[in-house]
Order: structure tokens, then sequence, then C-alpha cells
């Protein structure tokens, strides 16, 4: 395609997010979107309903839809927005850092999520995989862009997702202010527990060998003068025992296939007590950023994570369109798409589009009703496109 036409298949893929064709399979995700995720376990029998906030950024939708940041709080701290202190998804946590994402804070059982010894022994990996299952269905969400970040308690967790979950749609872990325990990385390898978290066993339970995916990309924050962390390493207040945070980041990087040596020399930014030093391993897909902010986060991590999560220059705009009616179904699909449609269409080519603007099927409407066969196409999602009619753009989904 030229790159006229590339233009305008941008602009109808925004459309066909942005605007509401006549499409059967989903709903718009907005900031009253009522989510419910109950877990059970056995000290909580009768189930806990994990309390979900959700705040989708005003604005065009980017093409292929909003990337999602799920925000997991410290221990003893809530996303909830009637408690003291402003939730993660707020301007003054993570709302101004991430204005491109729609954000997506749960709250853990007790305020607080299942590492080791905490109140919580809740299958928050659990909770976390419904969620983003969930998710992936609204119309508005890009449902291969899922990032997680974490603070303190809540970066626990955000490696336990890193180590253990094996979604592929999570693309970027980000630790705040607690890097690798030894229950998660010991004896030269990767673990998850493979029953309860309990802190009178050997590392906790974490006793099965898990190998992270290696396609998502890692960013870790931590300061040299926390004072709950310990940044060299060694035993914490919180009861378990970390890695020094160089370390950490240097192991996950020879993970992912880093075969050099740990980096002691970085590329610095800011000044004072904002200063922070990045070091950065294969092309940035694993990065750890050193700072003085102790067992906080400054305005220069922030506007760091904010560089690395960004895809605000995916966002484009257009006011002002008309849809005829299209009508697609079954969508989500397996093999047979009928289309549909006004008999001012028929004879029209149709095309069939991938989320990176590959033209993967052509065809033409010779009837009212037309069925297409997809069942040699991947599962993912995909864009309708009619000849002519650049706004007429239907999003498809094929199971």
């Amino acid at each position: 395609m030229d790159t006229f036409i590339k233009r305008r298949l941008f602009i109808a893929l925004f459309m066909a997010l942005f605007s509401s064709p006549t499409i059967v399979f989903s709903q718009v995700l907005t900031n009253n979107t009522s989510i419910s995720i109950t877990k059970t376990w056995s000290l909580q029998p009768s189930g806990y309903t994990y309390p979900i906030n959700i705040s989708v950024p005003t604005g065009p939708v980017p093409i292929g839809g909003f990337p999602v940041c799920i925000l997991l709080h410290g221990n003893g701290s809530a996303n909830l927005s009637n408690l003291a202190g402003p939730p993660m998804l707020s301007q003054q946590q993570f709302g101004s850092v991430l204005p491109c994402h729609i954000l997506v804070a749960p709250t853990g059982y007790q305020n607080s999520w299942n590492i080791c010894a905490e109140n919580s022994d809740a299958p928050d990996l659990e909770m976390i995989n419904d969620l983003i299952n969930i998710l992936q269905g609204y119309t508005n969400v890009n449902p291969y862009k899922f990032r997680v970040l974490g603070t303190s308690n809540g970066a626990g967790l955000a490696n336990r997702v890193f180590i253990e979950n094996t979604n592929d749609r999570i693309d970027i872990i980000c630790a705040v202010v607690s890097h690798l325990n030894d229950f998660q990385y010991h004896l030269g390898n990767f673990y998850k527990p493979s029953g309860i978290t309990n802190p009178s066993s050997s590392y906790c339970g974490y006793d099965v060998v898990s190998n992270p995916l290696s396609s998502r990309k890692y960013l870790s924050i931590s300061n040299i003068n926390d004072q709950l962390i310990p940044y060299n390493g060694g035993l914490s207040l919180v009861g378990a025992t970390f890695l020094p945070a160089e370390t950490a980041a240097f192991t996950i990087a020879t993970y992912k296939g880093y075969t050099g040596s740990l980096l002691t020399t970085g590329t610095t930014a800011g000044s004072g007590s904002l200063a922070i030093t990045a070091y950065s391993y294969l092309s940035g897909d694993v990065v750890h950023v050193k700072g003085t902010a102790q067992h906080s986060i400054n305005a220069t991590q922030k506007a760091f994570i904010s560089d690395y999560f960004s895809d605000c220059d995916a966002v484009l705009g257009i006011e002002d369109y008309d849809l005829s009616k299209i009508e697609i179904y079954p969508n989500p699909a397996s093999n047979v798409l009928n289309i549909k449609v006004d008999a001012v269409l028929i004879g029209k080519i149709f095309s069939i589009y991938d989320n990176l603007g590959r033209n993967i099927l052509v065809g033409k409407l010779n009837s009212e009703i037309s069925n297409i066969n997809i069942a040699e196409l991947t599962k993912g999602v995909y864009f309708l496109i009619i000849e002519g009619e650049l706004n007429q753009v239907v999003k498809v989904v094929k199971e």
C-alpha cells in the first residue's frame, strides 16, 4: 500500500474502534464498567470479590485499541477511592504517567498481595489472568498490549507474574521498589510455589522451577537509600531475602539471552534528589533504574516509566464520519464469517487486514449477505474494510 492508502486505512481502523458500528460481540470499556472477579481459598471459602477501579483515557482510540496497565498497590495500601490516600490510577499516582493507557487497579485481599508472609493467601495470579481475559474482549482495548506495574508488595506480585504467568498478551512488567527475592530466584533458577506459600517452609514453598516468557520487556526501579528493601541485597523487614537490585536485573537479562557482564555504568538523568541511573540490557528489553527516592518513586523515575511504556504516538484523531449499516455474524467466528450490508454496497470489494495493517483476504460482496471463509486465519483481531468506503470498518475476531 502507498502512504496515502495506509493513512486512510489507519484512520479507518481508528474509526472502527472509536465509533459504534454494528458489532455484536463486545462493548466499549468505560470508567463505569463493572468487572467482578471472585476467588476462593481455604481461609475464604465464601470467596473474596476484588474491587477494581478503571480509568479510560479521553479522546481518540489508538489503532488496535488502548494498551492496558494493571496497577498493583503496596502492602496496606488500596486502590479504593474512598480510603485515605490517592488510588494508583489517580493523577497524583500514575494517571499522569501513563496518559495513553487504560489503567485498571484491583485491590487485594486485606489490602495485600500473596507473596509469602502477607495477610493474604489469595490466588492473585489467577485473578490477574482472569482480568486480562475479560478486558481483551472490549473493543477499545488492545488485546496484545497488557502491562503490569506494581509497587512494593505489588512489585513482588508483578515479579511473580513475570516468572509464573504464561499469557503472552502481557508484554511489559514493571517492578517498583521491590526487586527479585530469593523465593523467586535461587539455585540458578526461577521458582513458583507448588501450593500455598508458607513462611516456615524452605524458600516459602517456592519449590517448582518456572521458565518465564522471554518475550516480555522488564523494568525495575529501586533506590539505594530504601530502608525497607535493601538495594544491595540481604534480609528485609518484610521477611524475605533479596538479591542485589542490579544483580536481579542482570539475572533476568541473562535469562533472556544477554551474554555480557553485569553493567557497572549506566545512563544518568535528573540532578540532586531526582537523579537516576539506568542500566539497559538487550536494547532496552531489560532495564534497571537506580535512584534515591527511598521506598518511593520520584518524578524522574516516573518520567522514565512514561517513556518506557509510551504508546501515545499510535493515537490518531478524526471528526464527523458516517457509517452505512454493516452487520457481521457470528463474531467471534471460527470458520465462516457472514456479512450483511445495505444493497448500495453490493459489488464492492472487501479486504480484511490484521492489526499490523497487512492485507490478509480480499473478496467481493455479491449479495446483501456474503459468506467469507476465515478457517485458515490465525486467532486474533482483524478489520473488515469495504472498497471505496474506508469509513466502513468492522472489527472481527477469529477464535
